[in-house]
């Protein structure tokens, strides 16, 4: 998994068109959200997580001053939070203690838990290789409903008909890696 200038491009224009959606983003200090998916290999997480925030930073004054959460998505039991400043994840520190995770994870828990903790976000930005399942998509919306679906940019190896469709009826911005 590698971004490529294009779309690098495709991120800085779908994060725009996130952060001026009305009554979301009306500056100061960006609240935003980082979800790394463990079952990415180690290097193509850190890799991909640093050209990113590396993209962000040079895009807009926005990004010198982040409160960024990182939530980390081992497994639909452990999903674990950080509050990390931007210029640690681009040197890859938090990356020394990653563990892959093959576990089947299913993303109607994460969209429960985003809605529950990362509600504040303003942005919030999903990097998978889209290798999960939907139990139910009503359950996905509901989470996603009212404004959570607007704040996220998926980021994935594939995007299944599944994903795509959710998108559509969310407004997520899906963007293939």
């Amino acid at each position: 998994m590698e971004l490529e200038i294009i779309q690098l491009l495709k991120m800085k224009q779908g994060v725009e068109r996130i952060l001026h959606v009305p009554g979301n983003y009306k500056g100061g200090i960006l609240e935003m959200a980082l979800i790394v998916d463990c079952s990415l290999e180690k290097e193509d997480a850190k890799n991909c997580v640093q050209t990113m925030i590396k993209a962000l930073k040079s895009h807009s004054e926005t990004f010198r001053n982040v409160r960024l959460n990182v939530v980390w998505w081992k497994s639909d039991e452990n999903i674990v939070t950080e509050v990390t400043p931007m210029t640690v994840l681009q040197m890859g520190t938090p990356f020394e203690a990653y563990e892959q995770s093959c576990e089947k994870k299913h993303i109607d828990v994460l969209f429960r838990n985003l809605k529950m903790f990362q509600a504040r976000s303003k942005l919030i930005l999903l990097l998978s290789d889209g290798r999960f399942t939907i139990i139910s998509e009503e359950e996905c919306m509901g989470s996603l409903k009212p404004f959570l679906g607007r704040k996220m940019l998926l980021l994935m190896d594939e995007i299944s008909e599944e994903i795509e469709k959710l998108a559509l009826k969310a407004r997520m911005i899906t963007l293939e890696v």
